[in-house]
């Protein structure tokens, strides 16, 4: 059962060629960003003049960063 337990928890790592550390930095990353993309919307929702384009600039750059991450990962 501890076996399967630590190969449930390090598999996606392997997959992702990071670190636990690595792999945990970039989820906070995104995940602060999502929430910040989050809260533009939110405020754009009521002023629609204001962070017309913050949302789908930080989609954009998550995209982009993964695309990096994966194409510095498969070299």
């Amino acid at each position: 059962m501890v076996k399967k337990l630590k190969e449930m928890f390090t598999e996606h790592l392997k997959s992702t060629g990071e670190t636990y550390l690595e792999h945990m930095f970039w989820a906070i990353v995104y995940s602060l960003s999502l929430i910040l993309a989050g809260v533009a919307c939110g405020i754009h929702s009521v002023f629609p003049f204001l962070f017309t384009k913050t949302a789908s600039s930080i989609a954009e750059w998550i995209l982009d960063t993964k695309e990096r991450r994966r194409n510095d990962h498969d070299k």
